[in-house]
């Protein structure tokens, strides 16, 4: 791993005895991680552009070995990880694909199911792309997959992941004898109680300090998530995007134009699917509901 490359560099930082994880910085990184108003198309750039700059730091490594995409629906479709690798390498990257289902959260831990796999690729050495809560939706993919194929080695790149995250799915690879490396955009968050929020200003966040700062300023104080409540969305589906928004400035207590463009939400089982975000104040924003 190159710490550091063109437009970009990493490194490395041990959040425990057993975890270390490589914090990459650079300019896609940081629009997408301080720029919660990015939709649509600019979203998209930007995050293909970071994920090329994850990709160049490791290309060595990743084209010395065959390597296939474990692709996590549907927050795996943000990473374009078949784009960026054909870009970087000039190769294609073969191509898993697994489904997964949140049936419940509390705290950090996170209950999943796997309705749907297809791993026709196989590769005992695979690259995946996915934002780190819990860690619970990897490593319920992960044993999905050793159900299927041999599995020593995972490349694992995320905008947005947090500390916890990262130290249950390092225990997960070490008891099992797979190699794991970690790449984290910006910064190692700490997660928020409702097990959805990524802020630079949790105190369990590991990060420069010019981030924190800088996150200080934008957001007066407050703990805002730097990816929202369903990364992602802010491509595949812009308008549930701006109704998550809308609930989270009100949430949060904070100007909407934090979030751009937002749209106000008449029930939240309109938004059922991430409501363990914000089910402690459902009577406070629908009391009539």
């Amino acid at each position: 791993m190159k710490p550091e490359v063109p437009d970009s560099s990493a490194r490395m930082v041990r959040l425990d005895r057993d975890t270390e994880v490589c914090i990459v910085e650079n300019r896609p990184l940081e629009e997408l991680l301080f720029n919660r108003s990015l939709v649509g198309v600019r979203f998209r750039q930007a995050c293909l552009m970071s994920t090329q700059l994850f990709l160049r730091h490791m290309a060595e490594e990743l084209t010395s070995w065959p390597v296939s995409e474990l692709m996590i629906l549907s927050k795996g479709l943000a990473y374009q990880l078949g784009e960026a690798f054909a870009r970087e390498t000039e190769r294609n990257l073969p191509t898993n694909v697994v489904a997964t289902t949140r049936v419940g959260v509390e705290g950090e831990t996170a209950k999943v199911d796997v309705p749907y796999a297809r791993f026709d690729a196989g590769g005992e050495r695979i690259i995946v792309g996915d934002t780190v809560a819990s860690g619970s939706t990897l490593i319920a993919v992960l044993d999905e997959y050793r159900l299927h194929h041999e599995l020593s080695q995972v490349y694992l790149i995320s905008y947005a992941g947090s500390a916890s995250g990262a130290k249950a799915v390092m225990k997960y690879c070490r008891a099992r004898q797979i190699g794991l490396l970690i790449m984290y955009g910006l910064a190692a968050f700490g997660l928020g109680e409702n097990g959805f929020d990524l802020s630079f200003l949790h105190p369990d966040t590991v990060t420069s300090a010019k981030y924190v700062e800088r996150a200080r300023a934008m957001y007066d104080g407050r703990q805002v998530s730097a990816v929202g409540w369903d990364f992602g969305s802010q491509m595949m589906a812009p308008d549930k995007y701006k109704k998550l928004s809308w609930v989270e400035s009100r949430v949060l207590g904070i100007d909407e134009e934090t979030f751009g463009g937002v749209m106000p939400v008449s029930s939240g089982e309109e938004l059922w699917r991430e409501k363990d975000a914000f089910k402690m104040r459902s009577r406070d924003l629908w009391p009539d509901s």
